[in-house]
């Protein structure tokens, strides 16, 4: 048999009146020689070549696309590069004018450079944003947080001055993760909008709150022109695509200024879900508020945590076996300023071990009703001779807080404190309670505490004290911290002396708990300055699963641990 094929062929086809219309065909033909036959097969390729035709259009368009883009970013490229070069040449002769005019000579002069770099700063910006936006739009941009103070951000975004206010509640804002560009680009806009619709120079006000890790920001402006007319439409239908709710002014040149494509809203409400966040409106009697709502977790600054302390509706409540540890954890409640009225020291007795939580559970039903409870725990609180148990202070911790409804364990933080910081002994200690603290801290451990506290109740739950006076309590604080050296170093003797004359007939039980109770001594003194603790720490922890406490290994931790005593107190 032989076989031919045929090529594509037009035709027409339509009927009843209809338009004609352009067919694409395919037609094969297969000839068979012993039927004395021909196979003919016409099919119709019409959509496949137009589709084939909406791709190629599609592809051109997208490579023309990509050309655009290019150019446009090198455009940008050199405009920003432009911007940043005069703001440098600005800032040089600021620089130069204050080194040989002096600031009050050239006060006119100064203010006149200060707005030049904030118009050179806002046109940056504004180029930015236009990539920003592009991005949003396309669905390219990935929202990059990084630790923001909002105030400066929408301040740089738009020039806050007695027209447009702005009010932050809690008064200062704290540092925040989010987006800065995203953020300042919906608000730009909505401050815009505000001008563009609201009353001609009346006040646009922006208010900013913070609650918890979520932001709303809301942009309020007086009534425009056409501010009843929008009033029944659905507050909705702004952030739509293409939306335009202002009627076109007959005046050419208002309408050329004021009316925009009406994609703001869309680009807005873009923006907003790019910060997992929603936009809305409302058209009030005498008012538009645009609100924006997003979440914007807190970033803790260090330079915080020297203003803040815990003076104001905190109760304290330390529980250790030990009493110099107490007293370290009294120094402690000290530091954070917690009266000495409101702190509570126990663990010294075994009437106190056993019943730590029901003292934590009474502790908590006592605060007043915006109290809250700080609580420090020993996790090995060991019950007197000739007892050898152990109590836990994570576990009885954790007891106290099943024990109380959710409400009453949100008023509290719980923090375990211990020598024993492995990587498992941690993830317990967080297992049961809200945090770590050790006995070898590598930082203060107000630091530590302070961190913890606000990462729990927030910055609002902190009092701000501002810069700490230097006056009669820091002589205090000098001479606390003597009198904790000098408790360090009689416990430092006193347990080396009583582990030394028991070493021979104590169960292994008994010395573990001294040599342990001589680790948690020698971190403190460690967080006093003291150097040579550290390895003296890991030697005792090397001993916990050995059963037996060596004789040169005791002779090594005995002369260490004596020779840090005296260094512990100026003058010996």
């Amino acid at each position: 048999s032989g076989c031919g094929g045929g090529g594509g062929g037009g035709g027409e086809g339509g009927g009843g009146g209809g338009a004609a219309r352009a067919a694409v065909c395919d037609v094969s033909s297969a000839l068979s020689d012993e039927a004395g036959s021909c196979v003919i097969i016409v099919r119709d390729v019409t959509e496949k070549e137009r589709l084939a035709q909406l791709e190629r259009e599609a592809t051109a368009a997208a490579v023309e696309r990509q050309k655009d883009e290019e150019a446009n970013r090198f455009s940008r490229h050199e405009v920003k590069n432009g911007v940043l070069a005069a703001l440098s040449q600005l800032d040089s002769i600021s620089n130069e004018m204050r080194r040989k005019v002096g600031l009050e000579a050239g006060a006119t002069f100064h203010r006149s450079l200060a707005s030049m770099r904030s118009g050179l700063t806002h046109t940056l910006e504004t180029v930015l944003s236009q990539a920003l936006a592009r991005d949003v739009l396309h669905g390219n941009y990935l929202p990059r947080t990084a630790p923001c103070k909002i105030e400066q951000a929408l301040g740089l975004a738009w020039q806050i001055n007695e027209r447009f206010p702005l009010t932050t509640h809690p008064s200062p804002l704290p540092v925040v993760d989010i987006d800065q560009r995203l953020l300042c680009l919906v608000h730009r806009n909505a401050l815009s909008n505000a001008c563009k619709y609201g009353r001609h120079g009346g006040v646009v006000a922006t208010e900013v709150v913070l609650a918890g890790d979520q932001l709303t920001i809301r942009v309020v402006n007086e009534p425009g022109e056409q501010h009843e007319s929008v009033r029944g439409l659905d507050p909705a239908s702004v952030f739509a695509k293409g939306t335009r709710l202002h009627r076109v002014s007959s005046d050419e040149a208002i309408a050329t200024a004021r009316v925009s494509k009406g994609d703001g809203g869309w680009v807005m409400a873009k923006c907003a879900e790019c910060m997992l966040g929603e936009c809305s409106i409302a058209f009030r009697e005498a008012e538009t508020v645009f609100e924006l709502r997003c979440p914007a977790p807190q970033r803790l600054e260090e330079s915080f945590l020297d203003e803040a302390d815990l003076s104001a509706g905190v109760t304290a409540l330390a529980i250790d076996d030990c009493e110099f540890q107490l007293v370290c954890l009294e120094a402690v409640f000290a530091s954070l300023g917690i009266p000495e009225e409101s702190t509570t020291l126990i663990g010294t007795t075994d009437e106190e071990v056993k019943g730590a939580a029901d003292t934590i559970v009474a502790a908590v039903e006592a605060l007043p009703p915006d109290g809250r409870l700080l609580l420090i725990v020993d996790e090995n609180l060991d019950l007197a001779f000739p007892s050898s148990e152990t109590v836990s202070g994570s576990y009885a911790a954790r007891t106290a807080l099943n024990r109380m409804p959710p409400s009453e364990e949100a008023r509290t933080l719980v923090l375990v404190r211990s020598a024993n910081d492995s990587e498992s002994d941690v993830a317990l200690y967080n297992e049961r309670t809200h945090g770590f603290l050790s006995k070898a801290p590598s930082e203060p451990d107000r630091r530590t505490v302070l961190r913890t506290w606000v990462t729990r109740f927030g910055c609002e739950a902190v009092t701000r004290k501002g810069a700490p006076a230097r006056s009669a309590a820091d002589s205090a604080q000098l001479d606390d911290e003597d009198e904790m050296r000098a408790a360090a170093a009689a416990e430092l003797r006193r347990l080396v002396a009583l582990i030394g004359a028991e070493r021979a007939s104590a169960p292994w039980c008994e010395l573990w708990k001294w040599l342990h109770r001589l680790k948690g001594a020698l971190g403190s003194s460690r967080a006093l300055g003291c150097c040579g603790a550290d390895e003296l720490i890991r030697t005792i922890e090397s001993l916990r699963s050995r059963g037996e406490l060596e004789e040169a290994v005791w002779s090594l931790i005995e002369r260490g641990s004596l020779a840090i005593a005296p260094s512990l107190v100026p003058g010996t």
